[in-house]
């Protein structure tokens, strides 16, 4: 299960969507493609100030066996066409959530003479091609930078999956506002969560899902690392043991919290992380009743 609480406005600003007329204006059809499940969720955008955006449906398929693939297989793609069809036609703003699995983070550090546009993407893909392979030089890669001498944060999705997604919704007469990972937008609610509370932008920012845990660094507002870990059912046993070779490699980060993003910790799984700093990002409420009992079942 991929543990991601959809919250409009959120986890997806207007500025972050290619539409973003429709981010403003139309109902929102969010796709959530996980690594064991596929989701069609439809959200009604309030119009008044001070009301909740409601959901209108949910609809789930669950995908036995998929493993952990660069790609998702054909039934995954047949169940898409089939949630897609009744919705054929109608204005909607598109967003599509995809499971981190078939997406690739690189943390860069900063070179100075490193100066023009052309310049920049020929060192992101070289980085790209270090760590993953020849298969890099097929992905589209959005950087974020950080102030000047500080790293930036990579993110790689495969060509072949953005052509595809697009080949389906155009069957359909939709177009994409929005093609991220499950981690990004765990980590805007994480940010949304210390801006609001006021905290300091540092933590281990982490998106889990049934087959994997994906983590990354803050350190002063800037990107330090980021990593992918297979989990099973004691992912937070795995979690802790990360965590503490972390320590003892970079003693600077021995005292972050860790941003889990709607994880419901069970009291005992608390305890085994104990005793780093948990903070749980639970959703604001937004939707109102009508989801919550999705998201409030306590989860290992």
């Amino acid at each position: 299960m991929l543990h991601h609480y959809p919250e409009p406005g959120v986890d997806c600003a207007v500025s972050d969507s290619s539409r973003w007329w429709q981010a403003l204006s139309a109902p929102e059809l969010r796709l959530v493609i996980g690594d064991d499940a596929i989701e069609c969720l439809l959200f009604d955008r309030p119009w008044l100030p001070g009301k909740r955006v409601a959901l209108r449906s949910h609809h789930r398929e669950v995908l036995v066996g998929e493993g952990q693939d660069s790609l998702p297989s054909e039934s995954a793609w047949q169940r898409l066409h089939t949630m897609l069809a009744p919705l054929a036609g109608q204005r909607w703003h598109v967003v599509i959530v995809l499971s981190n699995q078939y997406a690739r983070w690189l943390v860069l550090p900063w070179q100075a003479e490193i100066l023009s546009e052309a310049d920049k993407a020929a060192y992101y893909r070289h980085g790209l091609q270090q760590a993953f392979g020849a298969d890099a030089c097929d992905w589209q890669v959005q950087a974020q930078g950080g102030a000047y001498g500080q790293p930036t944060l990579l993110n790689a999705l495969p060509l072949a999956l953005i052509n595809r997604l697009q080949t389906v919704l155009q069957t359909y007469h939709l177009a994409p506002g929005v093609i991220t990972s499950a981690w990004t937008l765990s980590a805007n609610q994480s940010l949304q969560l210390m801006r609001q509370q006021r905290l300091p932008r540092a933590g281990w920012i982490i998106c889990r899902e049934s087959g994997s845990l994906t983590m990354a660094c803050l350190m002063q507002g800037y990107w330090q690392q980021m990593r992918q870990i297979a989990v099973d059912a004691q992912w937070a046993h795995t979690l802790k043991q990360c965590l503490l070779r972390e320590q003892v490699m970079y003693p600077d980060r021995a005292a972050l919290p860790v941003y889990l993003s709607q994880a419901a910790l069970r009291a005992d799984t608390r305890q085994m992380l104990s005793p780093f700093q948990v903070v749980e990002v639970q959703p604001s409420g937004r939707l109102g009743a009508s989801y919550q009992p999705m998201w409030q079942s306590e989860m290992a």
